[in-house]
């Protein structure tokens, strides 16, 4: 091997560069910022920086807010097991209550971090968001324990509650009495009128609460959710925000880009609707989600030699039986059991195997009479999705309302083409018929920023139609975007399927959407 002689090398480069000095070297004249006397004076084009191309950076925030631990008590009200090493923090801020019509007074919005020892603590956050469907704070402990706790490696994650659910000031303010009433679908009301029925109830409720919520009953829309998120950005004070919605919170997410579309280094719209999605039409993709998906469950049932035999959709109509009154008498409602059974399929627990046969149990009990586990299922379904703030919330949201007589016949149509959850989805379309009206929120326009789109096959709660919709708004707007579906049973594909999770990183990390659509397998 030969010896290197780096002071002979030096030399040689000194004067290699010398040369090239000398022989470049212009005169006086020909400089045009040299100093002289005189000053400089501005000659030939100035030198121009080409900006960044993609969607710009998420950086972490200038001004945090006040984080105090809340590890135990936020996995404990998911009801899901502590993972060893993630830690999650709890905080609030105030938002104005309507910072678009101008009503005064503040409104607190609750936020939880979710961050491990190995999270770059330079790392700008994900905002996720799961809107009026469930609290964000619930979704990201299950999020976590599934395969969301990856995210963690690149960056924190900070859930966004929606005002009045959740830790946002959680709403109560509907009469106890008619709460219940409410989510029975006034099923033990004399009469032979269920939308006349639900719908005096509907109106008690809506004059107490937007009594409770003013001057602010029309500050709970889409549009204020997406304003407290704004609120967050200016917080922080951060040029732009990396967006995470699922379901009604992809709604919000999408609103926000249309109010602030220069504010968004990245979108991921996870099981999404049109923002100006009408509400039969909105219903109807939901009903039409639950019978896709129980039928989807039934054929998994049958895979797995589940405790319903070989007819597992005979044992659900076996029950629902039971509930109308027809067999024996119970105390549970046609709406509470179908809508436990669409939030079981919705937001399974354990693996595919492990979810198929919890419900099947539950209804394989409640056919012969035991409903222990159907109670549990029902108490699981009223607490998660049948709140005051989210009637609030989902109302302010509905838009485009059928009348009273609309609702009728769509009680006696959608019997016929939904046999599961047909009635029980139109009469669900009374509760809102009362509330203000409110308008959507607007399309984004000029989107500078890529959108990925996910989608479930069997959603239970928004169908599997939006996802279409969505891409041509965002196409609309001059984004481009990927879609990634999971052919699976679920809400939220990015949440409880794990081949969505790495181009969901991937383009939170790059800001670029994957090369093709993704296809992950049930």
């Amino acid at each position: 091997m030969q010896r290197r002689h780096p002071v002979r090398v030096l030399s040689t480069s000194a004067l290699v560069l010398s040369v090239v000095l000398a022989g470049c070297a212009p005169g006086l004249a020909a400089n045009p910022r040299y100093a002289t006397d005189s000053g400089a004076h501005p000659q030939g084009q100035p030198a121009t920086t080409k900006p960044p191309e993609g969607p710009p950076p998420i950086e972490a925030p200038k001004n945090d807010l006040s984080w105090r631990d809340c590890t135990s008590r936020v996995f404990g009200d998911a009801s899901v097991a502590p993972i060893p090493g993630v830690k999650l923090d709890c905080a609030t801020y105030d938002a104005d209550l309507d910072p678009i019509k101008g009503a005064s007074g503040t409104i607190s919005i609750g936020v939880v971090r979710a961050t491990t020892d190995q999270t770059p603590q330079d790392a700008g956050p994900l905002v996720m968001t799961t809107g009026s469907d469930l609290p964000t704070s619930t979704q990201l402990p299950v999020w976590l324990t599934r395969s969301g706790s990856d995210v963690l490696k690149t960056r924190p994650i900070v859930a966004v509650d929606r005002r009045g659910i959740g830790m946002s000031g959680a709403l109560d303010c509907r009469d106890l009495y008619d709460r219940q009433a409410m989510l029975d679908q006034a099923q033990f009301q004399p009469g032979d009128d269920p939308v006349a029925n639900l719908g005096e109830i509907a109106q008690a409720a809506t004059t107490s609460c937007t009594d409770t919520i003013a001057p602010g009953d029309s500050a709970y829309d889409n549009a204020h959710a997406a304003e407290d998120i704004e609120r967050l950005r200016s917080t922080w004070d951060v040029p732009s925000l990396a967006l995470f919605g699922v379901g009604n919170g992809a709604q919000v997410a999408l609103a926000y880009a249309g109010s602030h579309p220069n504010k968004v280094a990245r979108l991921v719209l996870d099981s999404p609707l049109p923002l100006g999605i009408a509400a039969e039409a909105a219903m109807e993709q939901r009903v039409k989600g639950e019978q896709s998906a129980l039928d989807a469950w039934a054929a998994q049932c049958v895979a797995v030699n589940c405790p319903l035999g070989p007819d597992p959709k005979g044992a659900v109509d076996a029950v629902l039986d039971q509930v109308r009154g027809f067999d024996t008498s119970s105390a549970h409602s046609v709406a509470a059991v179908a809508d436990a059974i669409a939030t079981a399929l919705a937001y399974p627990r354990g693996d595919r195997v492990a979810a198929t046969n919890r419900l099947a149990s539950a209804l394989a009990g409640a056919r012969s009479g035991d409903w222990n586990g159907m109670d549990t299922l029902v108490s699981e379904a009223e607490t998660l999705r049948g709140t005051d703030g989210q009637f609030v919330n989902s109302c302010s949201d509905s838009l485009n309302r059928p009348t009273p007589d609309r609702v009728r016949e769509l009680v006696v149509a959608w019997e016929k083409l939904y046999p599961q959850f047909g009635q029980v989805g139109a009469l669900e379309l009374v509760q809102c018929l009362n509330w203000p009206s409110g308008s959507a929120p607007e399309e984004p326009q000029n989107l500078k920023t890529p959108v990925l789109l996910l989608g479930t096959q069997h959603d239970p709660i928004v169908g599997n139609e939006g996802v279409a919709a969505v891409a041509a708004t965002a196409l609309n707007a001059g984004a481009t975007n990927k879609r990634v579906i999971w052919q699976g049973i679920g809400h939220g594909a990015s949440v409880y399927s794990p081949c969505a999770l790495p181009p969901v990183s991937g383009y939170l990390d790059s800001g670029q959407l994957p090369d093709t659509d993704t296809f992950c397998p049930a």
